[in-house]
């Protein structure tokens, strides 16, 4: 039997370019967030196509992917869940599709950069130093503020997480982390969905905050819902 809560649950896409991203942020939002009703699509090439700098062609493929969001699954909102998208492709697409689309890391680099101007960036994918440091510096500009943004890479954490490794990803994420809290910076962010599962144990090992995109993801996607609905 349909309950009434059932019936007023609200459509969402969330487009992701790489599978280790879809377990933790569908285990967050079931447990966060059970009035949407979340449909998951997944495009591994972009990423790919993305690391090899052809972005025409992950740009196009991203496209697909809104267009059977907005299609087939009716999507009232939109969430691209890969921090290697430009900021400027999730505009451009929430203009040609007329649905708010949302970067996952998007609200993150807005607390982060509201928390004090030297950030420091954790990231484990190469692809995804340009786009998360233009996010941050862009999202200052936005606030007039200005910022130091502190880039540190994993190295080897990428590729364990992708064998399945998840004590050495995370042994070599929380080493970097710790490497970032030494420099001075004011805020620590987890560049990538695949990273937010560290978030508790670096919180706990480090002194300055932390942070993560589902809490503010989640945030912005629910007022990005009501205003819609407002419309």
């Amino acid at each position: 039997m349909t309950t009434q809560a059932q019936t007023q649950r609200r459509r969402v896409a969330f487009l992701h370019t790489a599978a280790p991203a879809i377990p933790p942020l569908a285990k967050f939002y079931s447990e966060h967030a059970p009035e949407l009703e979340i449909t998951n699509l997944l495009d591994d090439a972009i990423i790919r196509a993305l690391g090899a700098g052809r972005h025409d062609e992950a740009e196009h493929r991203l496209r697909a992917l809104m267009q059977i969001a907005c299609g087939l699954s009716a999507s009232e909102a939109v969430m691209i869940t890969c921090s290697s998208v430009p900021l400027a492709w999730a505009r451009k697409f929430a203009a040609s599709f007329g649905v708010p689309v949302i970067k996952v890391d998007g609200p993150m680099a807005r607390r982060a950069v509201e928390i004090g101007p030297k950030v420091g960036v954790a990231v484990t994918f190469e692809g995804t130093v340009g786009p998360t440091s233009s996010l941050i510096r862009e999202t200052a500009a936005e606030l007039g503020r200005e910022v130091d943004v502190q880039v540190a890479m994993a190295p080897g954490a990428y590729d364990a997480l992708f064998r399945g490794d998840l004590e050495t990803h995370d042994r070599l994420l929380l080493e970097t982390i710790g490497k970032l809290a030494k420099a001075g910076v004011d805020s620590i962010v987890l560049a990538q969905v695949s990273m937010a599962r560290v978030q508790p144990a670096a919180q706990q090992q480090v002194a300055v905050p932390v942070l993560s995109s589902f809490d503010t993801s989640l945030e912005a996607l629910r007022g990005a819902i009501q205003e819609k609905a407002a419309v």
